[in-house]
């Protein structure tokens, strides 16, 4: 089995993902040139990166993030109901609107802290759509439950925390499969060799599709073993408090050979794994 090469993340763009005339676009369209939003993932970035020595968590990111998790709305859209539509508040394109929103915005609380930067997250992200979700939604009333359902997704990506929306679950989906080597490589040339760097360095492409015993397949292509670290430490362990677990498999190919990765002995080991997983409402039949 091949995938990409490369995973080229400067041109990545989730547009791809959105029709014209629809409402996530039209978010789309403001979180991006938002001189406003863009600054924030700019200082983000410079939070994590210069001064921490963190990956990416600026600009790039937000856009990677928000392309894994439209495409992975793309795939699980098909087999699941979102709860913006299951719970009677809008249809498709305002629960695409809340996974867009809710990923661009997820890491802008790094602006002040790493730690718990989900939480800073959420008061810096409310006032940043509010009036742009009043302009989108005549109804005040169902703008306040998009704002919600965004910030419930924003406060959820943190790696301990159980996302209780499908919503929620898909952004953390997102963020958890942007991997590759680009996203570390500036800290890695300044210095920054842990496992963690070396780790991620291993990865040269994640790939979202749709599975064939599970509704998502996500392969993740690497140069070195050394990369399913990374897979373990980050990418499980997201997935584990996304809601959707048992609805994703994760295949490693190392230099284009399959791994099995319930084979590796497992680097590491999250409490929350323990925890149980709210239910995910199945759609009935989707024609």
């Amino acid at each position: 089995m091949n995938i990409r090469q490369v995973f080229d993340r400067e041109k990545v763009s989730p547009r791809e993902f959105l029709k014209t005339n629809t409402k996530a676009l039209e978010m789309y369209q403001y979180l991006h040139g938002s001189p406003r939003v863009q600054s924030y993932l700019r200082t983000a970035n410079r939070m994590a990166v210069s001064r921490l020595g963190y990956t990416d968590h600026g600009p790039v990111h937000a856009e990677v993030a928000t392309w894994n998790a439209l495409r992975a709305f793309e795939i699980l859209d098909t087999t699941f109901k979102p709860n913006v539509v299951a719970e009677g508040i809008g249809d498709s394109d305002d629960a695409k609107l809340v996974v867009l929103a809710s990923t661009y915005l997820h890491d802008i609380g790094m602006v002040i802290h790493r730690t718990e930067h989900h939480q800073a997250a959420i008061q810096l992200a409310a006032p940043l759509l509010e009036h742009k979700l009043d302009q989108i939604y005549t109804d005040p009333a169902k703008s306040t439950d998009i704002l919600s359902a965004i910030l419930h997704g924003i406060y959820s990506h943190d790696d301990n925390t159980q996302c209780l929306t499908f919503e929620a679950g898909i952004t953390k989906i997102g963020d958890g499969a942007d991997l590759t080597k680009g996203r570390t490589v500036v800290p890695y040339h300044q210095g920054k060799v842990d496992i963690h760097s070396v780790s991620a360095m291993a990865i040269t492409d994640v790939l979202l599709a749709p599975g064939k015993e599970k509704p998502l397949q996500i392969t993740v292509g690497m140069d070195s073993p050394a990369g399913v670290f990374q897979v373990e430490a980050v990418l499980v362990k997201k997935l584990k408090t996304t809601g959707l677990k048992d609805q994703i498999t994760i295949d490693v190919l190392v230099n284009g050979e399959r791994l099995v990765l319930s084979e590796v002995t497992r680097l590491h080991r999250d409490p929350a794994s323990d925890s149980p997983e709210p239910p995910v409402s199945r759609m009935s039949n989707k024609a």
